[in-house]
C-alpha cells in the first residue's frame, strides 16, 4: 500500500495512466471495503464506501500531484480537500504529500502567508483523524527542529511560531501529553528560543481551562515555574493566566517533584 501512496500523492511521482484508476481502485479497496470470513470462506463483503472513497482518492490525487496548481489555486480547492481528507485512507495520503512537499529546501522561502495551506491541512487532520495525531506531531517536530539557514532569523522564529500553532491545535484536540511533553524537553536541553517557550504557554492557556488531569499538570506546571517564563507573560488588564494556573495546580494537587 505504500507504494500506491507513493505512486498516488508524492509530488513529481510519474505514475502510468494506464495503472492510475487500478492504483487508485486497490488502495480505495484496501481502506474501505470489509470483508467476513469463517472457516477460511467469505461469508460476506461491504463495499458501500468503495465508490466514495475511490473518488475522493482521485480528486485530492489530481489535486495534490497537478504541478500546475500553485497555493493559490490550491486554496480555492480547499473546501474540496478537506471533504476528502474526512475519508482516512485520503487524509494519509494527504499527510503524507504535506510532508513530501514542506521539506523541500525552499519551500517556506517562497511562501507569503503566515500559516502556508499545507500546514492549514495538517490542522484539519488533526481535527478529523485521532489515530494521525502521532504522525502529525511527528512532521512538526521535524520541522521546528530543522534549521532553515535559508530565512533570517525573524522569519524562522515566525515559522517556529506557526509550527506551534499547529502544535497548539493538536492538543486542543486530543493529543495533549505527546504535545507538552516535547515542550517540556526542549525547555530542558535549552535548545529552543525561551521566547518560543513562552509563545506556547500563552497559546496554551488560552485554550485550556479546568478541571486538569494529574499527569498534564505534573508535566506543564514546571514549565510555568521555570525562571525564564514564570514572571515574564505579561497580560491586558488585570487578568493573569500563569499566576491563576499555578494558584489552581497549588490548591487541586499534591505536587511530586
Amino acid at each position: 500500500l505504500d507504494l500506491f501512496m507513493l505512486s498516488l500523492f508524492k509530488p513529481g511521482a510519474k505514475i502510468n495512466q494506464d495503472h492510475k484508476h487500478k492504483y487508485i481502485h486497490i488502495l480505495a479497496y484496501a481502506a474501505s471495503v470489509v470483508e467476513t470470513w469463517k472457516k477460511n470462506k467469505r461469508v460476506s463483503i461491504n463495499k458501500d464506501e468503495l465508490k466514495s472513497t475511490s473518488k475522493a482518492v482521485e480528486t485530492v490525487h489530481n489535486l495534490c500531484c497537478n504541478e500546475n496548481k500553485g497555493a493559490s489555486e490550491l486554496v480555492a480547492e480547499l473546501s474540496t480537500l478537506y471533504q476528502c481528507i474526512r475519508f482516512p485512507v485520503v487524509a494519509m495520503g494527504v499527510l503524507k504529500w504535506v510532508d513530501w512537499t514542506v521539506s523541500e529546501p525552499r519551500y517556506f522561502q517562497l511562501q507569503t502567508d503566515h500559516t502556508p495551506v499545507h500546514l492549514a491541512l495538517l490542522d484539519e487532520i488533526s481535527t478529523c483523524h485521532q489515530l494521525l495525531h502521532p504522525l502529525v506531531l511527528q512532521l512538526l517536530v521535524k520541522l521546528f527542529e530543522t534549521e532553515h539557514s535559508q530565512l533570517d532569523v525573524m522569519e524562522q522564529l515566525e515559522l517556529k511560531k506557526t509550527l506551534l500553532d499547529r502544535m497548539v491545535h493538536l492538543l486542543s484536540r486530543g493529543y495533549v501529553l505527546p504535545v507538552v511533553s516535547y515542550i517540556r524537553k526542549c525547555l530542558e536541553k535549552l535548545d529552543t528560543d525561551i521566547s518560543l517557550i513562552r509563545y506556547f504557554v500563552t497559546e496554551v492557556l488560552d485554550v485550556i481551562a479546568p478541571p486538569y488531569t494529574s499527569d498534564f499538570v505534573q508535566l506543564f506546571l514546571p514549565i510555568l515555574e521555570n525562571d525564564s517564563i514564570a514572571g515574564t507573560i505579561k497580560t491586558e488588564g488585570e487578568h493573569d493566566p500563569v499566576t491563576e494556573f499555578i494558584a489552581h495546580c497549588k490548591s487541586n494537587f499534591i505536587m511530586v517533584s
